[in-house]
């Protein structure tokens, strides 16, 4: 079943890799079929489908279905609350170990991806991955960047836009360049709370760190 499971994953179903890693990523989390499509950047239909054969595998399972809140659509919305079922990581299922570690070993591969969704946001100087890319969500944020004339509206899109390709909500701080050389002679607790454990550098131009 490992075998099969791993081939599925790695025979260039790109729909599944990406549910996947949703539920690998966020594995408490119960995700409703539209939720997890979103998350993952895939179709609520294709969603629907991988979700059949991870939990006929055991790898997600289907949990108390949750609130979610609905609005009618028109001018005058009217919000009703309904019941959906969601699924989330299986803890009992026995390869989820390896599966976990897996996905996380493959991720790094995707780390040029950052860089390269971040350069409309401006002259890109430092750019950091933490907290959840490092495996410690105790941390504050889980990306950093500086830029000169840094875009805060371009870079929520370019966060929004990362999302998809990792599966996860990503907590960020962004600063212009001088902002944050002045933060780091202050000692800023945000950037203690980041520096002073394990992080991954993928850009300092500005020789701030």
């Amino acid at each position: 079943m490992k075998d099969d499971f791993l081939t599925g994953f790695m025979g260039g179903n790109q729909a599944r890799a990406r549910l996947l890693r949703v539920f690998v990523f966020d594995p408490e989390r119960p995700y409703p079929i539209k939720d997890a499509a979103k998350r993952a950047g895939i179709s609520p239909q294709a969603a629907a489908r991988e979700l059949k054969v991870l939990e006929k595998w055991g790898v997600v399972r289907k949990g108390k279905p949750i609130s979610i809140t609905l609005a009618n659509g028109t001018a005058r919305k009217v919000h009703a609350k309904a019941k959906v079922d969601a699924w989330s990581l299986d803890p009992e299922f026995k390869h989820s170990r390896a599966i976990s570690s897996f996905v996380h070993e493959i991720s790094p591969m995707r780390y040029e991806s950052v860089v390269t969704a971040l350069k409309g946001c401006g002259k890109l100087t430092v750019v950091v991955l933490s907290g959840s890319f490092t495996g410690d969500t105790s941390r504050p944020v889980d990306l950093l960047v500086a830029a000169d004339d840094l875009n805060d509206r371009r870079l929520e899109q370019a966060i929004r836009s990362l999302e998809t390709v990792f599966g996860r909500e990503l907590r960020y701080a962004g600063f212009t360049t001088p902002e944050l050389r002045y933060r780091m002679t202050v000692q800023d607790r945000l950037l203690r709370n980041t520096f002073d454990f394990p992080h991954i550098v993928l850009l300092d131009r500005a020789k701030i760190l």
